[in-house]
């Protein structure tokens, strides 16, 4: 793949389509388990009013779409997080839901820690793990290690991303491809992302974008070959 690509719009197979259409319910549904587990355990961490027990405003938010946000990497797709997003006539935001970002990569950790003792234990152990096969399968191949301690990931010479959240949460970091791109006459640089729009189990529709190193993101068209 090309580092640069001046380009208003980016190009993928229809195997990529075909894949993130798969994969993002696949990791929805790992994503929704996990959730589920978090609401009973640290309901603190999904309530959108602090002084409120009430989730019913959080799984409104939920049903309204998840933007999950994948790389296509050295070694495929993986998925890093994800958002919560409202859907207006298409013009897609992140609904604004208090500890956001840190309840998703909570949600990485709690999910990679899992699958760590699962293959681990589960063979000694003879029991029902929390993810089955498939699950399991789909964590392998599509998330990424996330922790709360960079000592795994400095362990198995992986390079990593510390998140800006108030608990310190360290992700392997995995390469972005790099575009360069015109919007309205000025040249943007930065990383090829690519947004899948998920809503009731149902894959909606990909947005690829190009992230800054602000973090500032610009959406482009996507084309399908």
């Amino acid at each position: 793949m090309r580092e640069l690509v001046p380009a208003h719009e980016v190009v993928y197979g229809k195997e990529d389509i075909a894949e993130l259409e798969n994969a993002s319910i696949k990791v929805q549904d790992v994503y929704d388990k996990a959730l589920a587990m978090l609401r009973r355990y640290l309901p603190q961490l999904v309530c959108n009013d602090p002084d409120s027990h009430n989730s019913t405003r959080s799984q409104m938010v939920t049903d309204q779409g998840v933007f999950q946000k994948w790389i296509q990497g050295p070694k495929g797709w993986k998925c890093i997080g994800y958002e919560w997003q409202t859907d207006v006539e298409h013009n897609v935001e992140q609904a604004y839901l208090p500890n956001a970002q840190l309840q998703s990569m909570i949600l990485q950790i709690m999910i990679w820690s899992q699958f760590e003792k699962i293959i681990l234990l589960h063979p000694f152990l003879g029991q029902e793990a929390f993810y089955n096969k498939e699950e399991l399968e789909t964590i392998s191949s599509y998330f990424v290690p996330t922790y709360t301690s960079v000592t795994p990931l400095i362990e198995l010479g992986k390079p990593y991303k510390k998140h800006k959240t108030k608990l310190p949460i360290y992700q392997e970091l995995i390469p972005a491809p790099s575009l360069l791109i015109q919007s309205e006459g000025i040249p943007l640089k930065g990383t090829w992302m690519t947004g899948v729009y998920v809503k009731q189990a149902s894959f909606q529709r990909i947005g690829p974008y190009i992230k800054n190193s602000n973090g500032y993101r610009t959406f482009m068209e996507a084309l399908i070959n």
